[in-house]
């Protein structure tokens, strides 16, 4: 069966030590445009990223990476569009399939957000669920390990209800019921439980679903918003952005899956345009960069625990949105940023950081 067909049938820190990032390159696209929300594929040799051409106009591309050296990003185009069609088109929020398609939300001329699936080196962008299935936005795409689910956040019924969709039969299930607004599904490695966000009372937090029999627990909660969950460790940890302190600080937090005390890894963080904390694939490492300018030239890398930490130095400013995979047995980040203060467009760089981490 086609990949196509099928996705359609179907800190306290001990030590912190400075290094300077080796064998970068910049990641070419058409055009100008702040780069945002760089996504690694599952194999580590492709990157989706985002590029905001302001105007209302936020592109998708998807370079061909080798370690750190990349190809020229291709434009994902959505359905009736083309690469220079420009104009009131988002296509935002990407994430893979482990057979190597680009899923993402998408809206053309300010209509409703769709979800659509992109085959690399096909012509165009393709929509995954008809409106007659479900009408209204759809969001916030997540796609189990093995490719078998697909999770995503429905407007249909008010707020924002999570739904899942059954790759192999293209069966639907409404998943959460809620007065509420729910986001950031994400399942975990067996697909057996979702990890989501609920915004309630003016505050955010985090909870999981088991599919199979419904059973809800409440995992993270708290003063402000506590965001963007994601699993480390083989699914025994969650990280997540801890807003409790306001006024647009956020911090870095690590707690195992059964809740309990939270650890603060870092504080004062750069929160990520559209991410999740950034863990490598093994699930031992998160990368992450600081809110405070001072430090704008630097991107940490830090155990999921919170014990070690490595800053990666740069000859960059502001950077941001971090995201890490490993190729050939290389450890390789992404990293958005300005080439110098003041310059007028955000760029993204790879860099291969696999010695500053032993």
């Amino acid at each position: 069966m086609s990949v196509s067909r099928y996705l359609l049938s179907g800190l306290v820190t001990l030590g912190l030590l400075a290094s300077v990032a080796a064998q970068a390159g910049q990641v070419r696209f058409n055009g100008d445009g702040h780069v945002m929300h760089p996504v690694f594929s599952q194999d580590g040799k492709h990157v989706a990223f985002e590029v905001n051409r302001l105007a209302g106009q936020v592109d998708l591309f998807m370079s061909e990476v080798n370690g750190a050296i990349s190809k020229d990003g291709t434009n994902v185009v959505l359905p009736g569009g083309s690469a220079f069609s420009g104009g009131d088109q988002v296509a935002a929020n990407p994430t893979w399939h482990p057979q190597g398609l680009i899923v993402f939300e998408g809206s053309n001329q300010g209509g409703q957000y769709r979800l659509y699936f992109y085959q690399p080196g096909a012509g165009q962008a393709a929509e995954m669920i008809p409106t007659s299935q479900i009408p209204g936005h759809l969001t916030f795409p997540a796609i189990s390990t093995d490719g078998s689910m697909m999770s995503f956040v429905a407007k249909e019924t008010g707020n924002g209800d999570i739904r899942t969709r059954d790759s192999n039969s293209g069966n639907l299930a409404h998943v959460t019921k809620t007065a509420g607004t729910e986001s950031v599904p994400m399942f975990t490695s067996d697909a057996s439980t979702l990890l989501f966000t609920r915004k309630h009372a003016d505050t955010e937090d985090i909870f999981t679903h088991r599919l199979s029999d419904g059973m809800e627990k409440h995992v993270v909660q708290g003063p402000g918003d506590q965001t963007r969950p994601v699993y480390a460790a083989d699914d025994s940890r969650l990280l997540y952005f801890d807003g409790s302190r306001g006024a647009g600080e956020w911090d870095l937090m690590s707690v195992d899956d059964n809740g309990g005390d939270a650890k603060r890894i870092s504080k004062g963080v750069r929160l990520p345009h559209r991410g999740r904390p950034a863990i490598s694939a093994d699930g031992k490492w998160v990368a992450f960069a600081a809110d405070d300018p001072q430090q704008g030239n630097y991107v940490t890398v830090a155990t999921v625990d919170g014990e070690k930490s490595v800053r990666i130095a740069t000859s960059h400013t502001a950077c941001g949105e971090p995201a890490l995979t490993e190729s050939n047995g290389r450890i390789i980040l992404a990293y958005t940023a300005l080439p110098s203060s003041g310059a007028e467009w955000r760029f993204l760089t790879l860099v291969d950081i696999t010695d500053q981490l032993q």
